[in-house]
């Protein structure tokens, strides 16, 4: 089986590359286990998305929110958000993430008063529910965009993709809270900012001997602020997200190599091997030597 990797920035911002300049929308139909950590772990990116759920069901982490999704269901999420996408039971979801360009070039009078009011005080998210008469709309509005991008058999794909998701972008600017922007909301980016940054730090140094000192000073405050952003961000402490990123970064060891479970342990910044196993099984409900067998019973034969 192909694993995927979300790759971002030194700011968890997504590298790849969604569409073109010339036609800045793509198309995914993601299949969360196939992730190389089993979750599309955290990450940002300046495009917006919409996402529906296809099969089994999604959890999508939004700061301390965590929102579960069942067939059916989706959710918008705005620009600069950061978030997260996990399963329990292999959850599928076709989502579009597209540049607001798509709609209207910037400065225009379409971006300035229909887009731009949502990309600055709009809401990070918003569920879509096919209760809703307008959110359902929406829902249906993605699924025949998702039918023209599977499709793509057409030369008006694209024109059509273009007036279904200005359609889409219409239903949410007149029925999305938008307000004001204040100093509050300036200040809710900043720490966003800054816990951005200090989870890059976790990713980049987890194998090392580090805690909250050090996850604090990479953004040179506090061990007390840096539990509030961490509280307020991803509603998580510092320690308990670098302990879970060691444990993800563990199953991917014992997937994808031969190294034993202590050495494993040693690698991944945990000092006993007895707490590492504990810790395992607390996160994954199986022991690593369990996990480990699972993953190449799993493994497709060469």
């Amino acid at each position: 089986m192909q694993f995927y990797k979300t790759t971002t920035d030194e700011t968890l911002r997504e590298t790849a590359t969604h569409g073109s300049d010339e036609y800045p929308i793509a198309y995914y139909v993601d299949d969360i286990w196939q992730f190389d950590l089993g979750c599309i772990d955290w990450h940002w990116h300046r495009e917006v998305e919409f996402v529906t759920v296809s099969k089994g069901t999604v959890n999508c982490l939004i700061g301390q929110n965590r929102i579960h999704l069942e067939i059916g269901r989706g959710i918008f999420i705005n620009s600069g958000t950061i978030h997260r996408f996990e399963t329990d039971d292999n959850g599928i979801m076709p989502n579009i993430v597209f540049a607001p360009e798509l709609i209207a070039t910037e400065r225009s009078l379409i971006h300035e008063t229909y887009i731009l009011p949502i990309l600055s005080s709009g809401p990070a998210y918003q569920i879509l529910n096919p209760n809703i008469s307008w959110q359902n709309t929406i829902l249906m509005l993605l699924n025949q965009i998702y039918d023209i991008q599977e499709k793509n058999v057409d030369s008006l794909s694209p024109l059509n993709t273009l007036l279904l998701t200005t359609d889409l972008w219409k239903h949410l600017f007149q029925n999305i809270n938008i307000e004001p922007i204040s100093v509050n909301g300036v200040k809710s980016a900043f720490q966003s900012s800054r816990l951005q940054i200090m989870l890059q730090f976790i990713h980049d140094h987890y194998a090392e001997d580090i805690g909250l000192k050090d996850i604090a000073k990479s953004t040179n405050i506090s061990k007390s602020s840096a539990l509030e952003v961490f509280r307020r961000g991803i509603a998580q402490s510092p320690v308990s997200y670098l302990i879970e990123y060691r444990l993800l970064q563990a199953a991917i060891l014992l997937k994808n190599t031969k190294k034993t479970i202590s050495n494993i342990s040693l690698t991944i910044g945990f000092s006993s091997n007895t707490y590492f196993c504990r810790k395992f099984k607390c996160y994954y409900k199986i022991t690593p030597a369990e996990y480990r067998k699972q993953a190449l019973h799993n493994s497709p034969s060469l």
